[in-house]
């Protein structure tokens, strides 16, 4: 028990605080200073002696070059091509003709044509919920369309820029 009180007072009397000096700050500020003032002068003389002068007379036009070199060119080209807007136009021309020309059901064609579509269509018939058959909501999809499309084609126009 005695030897733990010795430890103990021992441990105490060496872990008491130690007052600085009075002018500690001040010292150990000018050996910061000292050590910036040695690197500053270092650092002087390695750019006094590869220091160059000016730069060489094509010194900008290898700037230049190098930048030209390193640009990349943005090319913007349309998600659907014109072959596909050719096909969508023929296609849709075909189907306005094809719908006038089962207008007139004198044609004994039109008419196997008629019967077929109609069997096909059998096949595929199911009922649609009210809201999806009103003209309000036709005209709202339509108008959403339009204005998607149009949003489409002027953003892409302003995204054109070249690099």
């Amino acid at each position: 028990m005695r030897e733990d009180k010795k430890i103990d007072k021992l441990i105490r009397e060496s872990l008491k605080e130690q007052q600085p000096s009075a002018d500690f700050t001040n010292k150990v500020m000018n050996k910061i200073s000292a050590f910036e003032e040695s690197e500053d002068k270092a650092l002087a003389s390695l750019l006094h002696k590869h220091a160059m002068q000016s730069p060489s007379l094509n010194f900008t036009s290898r700037v230049m070059n190098a930048i030209q070199k390193e640009s990349v060119i943005v090319k913007n080209e349309p998600i659907i091509g014109k072959k596909a807007w050719i096909f969508i136009a023929i296609s849709t021309l075909a189907l306005i003709v094809y719908s006038l020309l089962l207008g007139h059901e004198s044609n004994m064609a039109s008419s196997v044509i008629n019967q077929g579509m109609s069997k096909v269509e059998a096949m595929f018939a199911f009922d649609l919920p009210g809201i999806l058959g009103s003209p309000i909501f036709a005209l709202s999809v339509f108008a959403l369309s339009t204005l998607l499309f149009l949003d489409y084609f002027m953003g892409n126009r302003r995204m054109s820029l070249k690099v």
